[in-house]
């Protein structure tokens, strides 16, 4: 899916925003898959644990997954300015036009877009194994999460960041691909 979505999705991508943003693009979704997948699997940890020890139950469950979730999103805002500002600096070092602001905020968004949702998957899969299923969460949820985070890292990555740069070139925040078509 993963190849799916990156390969359906990149062409118009790239004729939007160029090759070498496109490149640099691309090379923060190992990082965006890495971060929001380890996000996911702590997540999934921390609920099985909760549940096996008795702090998660059928009774707390709606408790226990706006915790989780309100951490993930404090996680999503912190992690997502820091790569946004990575990503700034990069830009600035590396194209001539200078830093691209347009570029920044959508590879943070997209950082903190995936990451939201892997708190939400990562909580929500060992509770659905446990009350629903009533499986061994300890089994099911940790793969079931890394394969929705490679596929939610992928997607925010091509189709989240083709909305926003849309948008950010639009509002002039990030250049217009220069490159003649076939460059």
């Amino acid at each position: 899916p993963v190849a799916l979505i990156i390969s359906s999705g990149s062409h118009d991508l790239k004729s939007l925003i160029g090759g070498d943003r496109y490149t640099l693009l691309m090379a923060f979704l190992p990082l965006t898959s890495a971060i929001s997948g380890n996000v996911g699997l702590q997540a999934s940890t921390l609920t099985c644990r909760a549940i096996s020890h008795g702090d998660c139950s059928k009774a707390s469950y709606c408790w226990w997954l706006w915790t989780e979730v309100k951490t993930a999103l404090i996680l999503a805002l912190l992690t997502g300015v820091a790569v946004g500002l990575l990503a700034l600096v990069w830009t600035s070092n590396t194209f001539e036009a200078g830093a691209d602001l347009g570029f920044a905020m959508t590879v943070g968004l997209a950082q903190a877009f995936s990451i939201a949702i892997a708190g939400l998957t990562g909580t929500c899969a060992p509770l659905l194994f446990s009350f629903i299923f009533h499986g061994d969460a300890g089994k099911w949820a940790g793969p079931m999460e890394t394969a929705i985070q490679d596929i939610a890292g992928s997607f925010a990555m091509v189709y989240v960041a083709q909305a926003l740069l849309l948008q950010f070139v639009r509002l002039g925040l990030s250049p217009v691909n220069t490159e003649l078509p076939g460059s």
